[in-house]
């Protein structure tokens, strides 16, 4: 190094600080609150996602494949390597697009921090880490992924937001294991050379097939060998983020200009999650509400002529509102689309994962219920989603009877600008876990997660999530 010249710490370094510095008891109280109510939901979308079939082929291949009994695939008495069960959960996790997601102030969603979660819980039953380590750990994986969230947008580059998980969860995972922070540096930088995500599969004129769930499994997998490797030794380079970042274009972030990710743990980003109501694509969630209101409000769908929906261009457009989504012809394209949750939300009165069992897109009742509907863009709305992050909407029924029904919605039920209660949050546990689990499992997952503290904690917690001991 040239006399005089300053070593410049990279952004991989400065995660590692913040990850490895981070302490239990210096988590702001309503921090660690959101943290254990939302690894709750994540394990109650798990549990919820048990039985789909994506679930159910990821589930055979890992315990076929089989290995060290390291940690528990969730939902059943069955150890596999911590790699393999990072895979199924993170599959189950993910599969019902329930679990929450980071929200950004402006600009609308980004990526489901909780797709990292399934990682998280392997390696601390692996490694019998306390829960309270669990916790901490969590807490700085959602930082992690926020702060990267503010700086980088991955979907203007052409990379889905689960690259977040790949790029920063390492770093986490890497302290979950023993490793140092120089070799958690080293970590990420393994898994963001291997491990970038190309949004391959949200796109307008495609159905969306079951990588949409699997793909934060496989993810997972190498996230967590990334951090096995470092930990052993092998190296990778420490400006990693710095190189993605110029390949991927120029954004404000670099060792010498102060970003988002220099804030962590000054400006917490845990309360920027939505706890999503209902199982569908964020940006549908404020249509799901409207049209439930409807139906509350005594509207039917044999009484409707027409359906116009007012919104932003993510709820009217893209994969939520192009012409596929009229004519979903899958479970994965169904909850990203706007006209199918909303007249599934009309016909019964509810939005729950039992709005896709069969396949009810097929039928000529639902077919002919989005066809009345019409999605009209507004600009003001658009605007409104890029300087304040807005995702209502605004619903027109007009009716056979020539009467005029009117629902808007401002912020949709879970945003963090109107969280869910924890009464909700029971509520929606309760939905996903229905003929799956016992009654008693959303008050006792809520109740571990409430009190976990100890290694003991984390095995019980795994074993609340056992659904084949019914």
């Amino acid at each position: 190094m040239a006399k005089g010249k300053v070593s410049l710490r990279t952004c991989a370094q400065i995660m590692a600080e913040f990850t490895f510095g981070l302490d239990y008891d210096s988590i702001p109280a309503e921090v660690m609150t959101a943290a254990r109510r939302y690894l709750a939901d994540t394990l109650a979308c798990a549990l919820g996602a048990y039985n789909t079939a994506a679930a159910r082929l990821v589930r055979k291949y890992a315990i076929e494949k089989g290995g060290r009994a390291d940690a528990t695939i969730l939902g059943t008495e069955q150890k596999v390597p911590a790699g393999l069960a990072a895979l199924v959960n993170g599959t189950m996790v993910r599969y019902l697009d329930a679990n929450d997601i980071f929200v950004l102030s402006r600009g609308g969603a980004s990526g489901h921090c909780s797709d990292g979660t399934p990682g998280l819980l392997a390696l601390a039953e692996q490694s019998q880490r306390s829960g309270e380590e669990l916790l901490t750990c969590l807490v700085a994986s959602y930082e992690l992924q926020g702060a990267l969230a503010e700086t980088f947008h991955f979907r203007e580059r052409g990379l889905h937001p689960l690259t977040s998980v790949a790029w920063v969860v390492p770093i986490v995972t890497a302290r979950l294991v023993g490793a140092t922070p120089v070799k958690a540096v080293h970590a990420c930088g393994l898994s963001i050379a291997t491990s970038t995500v190309l949004n391959t599969w949200l796109r307008p004129t495609r159905t969306i097939p079951m990588i949409k769930s699997v793909a934060v499994g496989l993810v997972l997998e190498r996230v967590l060998e990334a951090s096995a490797l470092a930990k052993l030794g092998v190296t990778a380079t420490e400006d990693a983020f710095e190189t993605a970042f110029s390949c991927f274009g120029s954004v404000p972030v670099s060792p010498i200009d102060p970003t988002a990710v220099e804030q962590l743990g000054r400006t917490w980003r845990m309360s920027r999650n939505m706890i999503k109501r209902y199982p569908a694509q964020i940006n549908t969630q404020a249509a799901i509400e409207a049209a439930l209101d409807l139906h509350q409000n005594g509207v039917r769908a044999d009484r409707v002529r027409r359906l116009i929906l007012y919104g932003h261009r993510d709820v009217c457009g893209g994969v939520q509102g192009s012409s596929q989504a009229f004519a979903p012809a899958s479970r994965e394209a169904a909850d990203h689309s706007t006209p199918y949750v909303m007249a599934m939300a009309l016909l019964r009165g509810r939005l729950t994962s039992r709005e896709y069992d069969g396949a009810p897109w097929e039928t000529a009742e639902v077919k002919a219920l989005m066809a009345k509907i019409e999605l009209i863009e507004e600009p003001a709305r658009n605007r409104a989603l890029d300087a304040e992050g807005m995702l209502g909407v605004r619903l027109v029924a007009e009716l056979t009877d020539g009467r005029m029904e009117e629902i808007t919605v401002r912020q949709p039920k879970g945003h963090p600008d109107a969280p869910l209660s924890d009464a909700d949050l029971l509520e929606k546990m309760t939905w996903l876990i229905e003929g799956i689990a016992p009654a008693h499992t959303p008050e006792r997952l809520l109740d571990v997660c409430g009190r976990l503290s100890t290694a003991e904690d984390v095995q019980r917690l795994v074993g609340t999530c056992n659904v084949t001991q019914r």
